[in-house]
């Protein structure tokens, strides 16, 4: 798994931005977007209702 500091985090959401639409990866998943943002990120997925980010 990844782990991102947060100058590095900022950089990959620009990149996945200037990928344009990203259509849901996980249809019928009530949180499916977050999934999808974790599969784009290579965060694994814990379910756990805290944040990946330690700021």
């Amino acid at each position: 798994m990844k782990i991102y500091t947060k100058a590095e985090l900022i950089e990959k959401l620009k990149e996945i931005t200037k990928m344009g639409w990203i259509p849901n990866a996980r249809h019928g998943n009530q949180g499916g977007i977050g999934n999808t943002l974790e599969d784009l990120l290579g965060i694994k997925e814990n379910n756990l209702p805290i944040p990946n980010a330690a700021e």
